[in-house]
């Protein structure tokens, strides 16, 4: 046993994978793990939450046959920073609940997935995992998948009145994460090598058009505004090195060639147009009750719910009746409060602060403001492959930050799972060898 353990490790590091000179028998469960965990993420219900708990119970076996060695993995500010965000939804629960004198267990489901990723991110630190190795080919794979459900399912899209949907995901959350993954395909070209072999370049090309068409045809709008600031992203970080002024223009004409693409889809003229509509009928005509219209009423009585219960928040599920508010009062309808108690408010970080109040508010904050900063820190680290990680990082937070202003992006299991596992590992290959820890 300890023989095929000590080949695989060593075919491991060959491969680049793993950089710990130490083999471990959990290796292999664990690169399978990290492989499979985004693979069916937006075509299989629960997918995603398998691997997570695979990956902490992984954790917690290498934790009992080397203590110390996990211990050393905290070491340092960035990864104490990390370990605390991904602890801060759990806790903002706790307080908030606290506050209220009310605990509920069900509350503490999808916070749940964060602090299972703090060990996780332990774990794979010390294993000096090289994660967007596994990313540059899983990504563009899982896309195909994804486009693939979208023309064999076709009752899953129609169930949205056409917008491209799966079965458990909505349009709007399927085409912002199909946009996100599809840029991240685009961002990972040459990213650990200097010029990537054909068939992988073929599937990160075939991977963010599937990415693009499948967000063009959920109709999500938050979706194309994600992908053109990622492209924008991208185009950024490929001609930084070069003259300032030729830089920007060139981000320029990306954005512009982007949104003039864009405009070859009757799906993407319409939608804007009636956005553009609804906006200006809303603070002209006080049209409150259109797609537009409500998101702007929602997040008006998010900011003012905080206010009313800036300490303790509001139990889950439980929103007052919002005609009661004499702040809310002058822009009420029964719709709003029909979509404020049956969907939340669309913004992420207002949401959670609606939920928790201050501490809803300081943990959402901090779950795209430290790992981003992190890997801001490190994008032009000489190390290669703290380098790659930090980029695939950055990019995901960015792209996940924009989305959220929105629309909710942690508000159910998956996409908990999802992103509390990507950071996990993301950050765990940027934090590798950091001589500034």
């Amino acid at each position: 046993m300890k023989k095929i353990t000590n080949q695989l490790h060593q075919f491991f590091i060959n491969q680049q994978l793993i950089n710990n000179p130490k083999a471990s028998p959990l290796d292999s469960l664990m690169l399978l793990s990290l492989t499979l965990s985004p693979l069916l993420y937006l075509t299989l219900r629960g997918w995603t939450n398998i691997y997570v708990f695979t990956l902490f119970i992984l954790g917690v076996l290498y934790s009992s046959f080397s203590p110390q060695l996990l211990k050393n993995s905290i070491q340092g500010s960035n990864s104490k920073w990390i370990v605390f965000t991904l602890c801060s939804p759990i806790l903002a629960i706790f307080i908030s609940q606290s506050f209220r004198q009310d605990f509920s267990s069900t509350a503490y489901d999808g916070p749940s997935r964060f602090l299972l990723a703090s060990l996780i991110f332990l774990y794979l630190k010390d294993r000096q995992i090289n994660f967007t190795k596994i990313l540059e080919w899983v990504l563009p794979i899982s896309l195909m998948f994804c486009l693939a459900a979208y023309f064999l399912n076709p009752s899953a899209s129609a169930a949205w009145g056409g917008r491209a949907a799966s079965y458990f995901v909505d349009p709007i959350t399927f085409g912002a994460y199909c946009a996100i993954l599809g840029s991240l395909c685009l961002i990972s070209v040459n990213i650990n090598t200097a010029k990537d072999n054909k068939i992988l370049l073929a599937l990160k090309v075939i991977g963010f058009a599937a990415g693009i068409y499948l967000s063009i045809k959920s109709q999500s709008r938050s979706a194309w505004t994600a992908a053109i600031i990622l492209i924008a992203f991208w185009s950024f970080l490929k001609i930084s090195n070069r003259n300032k002024l030729i830089s920007w223009a060139l981000i320029a004409t990306a954005i512009t060639l982007g949104i003039a693409t864009l405009q070859f889809f009757p799906e993407i003229n319409s939608r804007i147009a009636i956005a553009t509509q609804e906006v200006t009928s809303y603070f002209r005509n006080n049209n409150f009750d259109t797609s537009i219209g409500l998101r702007i009423s929602m997040i008006r009585v998010a900011i003012n719910l905080i206010l009313e219960n800036p300490l303790s928040g509001f139990q889950d599920g439980i929103i007052p009746q919002l005609n009661n508010i004499a702040s809310i009062k002058p822009f009420y309808t029964d719709l709003l409060q029909f979509m404020v108690s049956h969907t939340g408010t669309h913004n992420e970080i207002l949401a959670q602060g609606v939920r928790s109040g201050i501490w809803g508010l300081i943990s959402s904050i901090s779950l795209f403001i430290v790992p981003g900063l992190v890997f801001l820190k490190h994008i032009k680290h000489p190390n290669k492959r703290i380098s790659s990680g930090a980029i695939l990082g950055l990019s995901l937070v960015l792209g996940l930050f924009i989305t959220s202003l929105t629309i909710q992006v942690f508000n159910l299991k998956y996409t908990s799972s999802f992103y509390a596992l990507m950071i996990a590992a993301l950050a765990a290959q940027t934090l590798q060898h950091d001589e500034n820890l």
